[in-house]
């Protein structure tokens, strides 16, 4: 994935786009956690909910 153009928006924008995905990626964790513990969801929606956080964190790492 090409980041040239993130790179180039102001270093706040790039913050708070990087914040969120961070604090996307802690939330995800948070919810896995609670829902193992409370075994609450299916394993079809563990996997998604697993995907999610997979997926904000590589997204979160091309902005590195």
């Amino acid at each position: 994935m090409d980041t040239s153009s993130f790179q180039r928006l102001p270093d706040s924008v790039q913050r708070l786009v990087t914040d969120g995905l961070d604090q996307e990626v802690e939330n995800g964790l948070e919810r896995l956690d609670a829902a193992k513990k409370r075994g609450s969801l299916s394993d079809e929606q563990l996997a998604s909910l697993e995907g999610d956080i997979r997926h904000a964190a590589e997204l979160r790492g091309r902005f590195a």
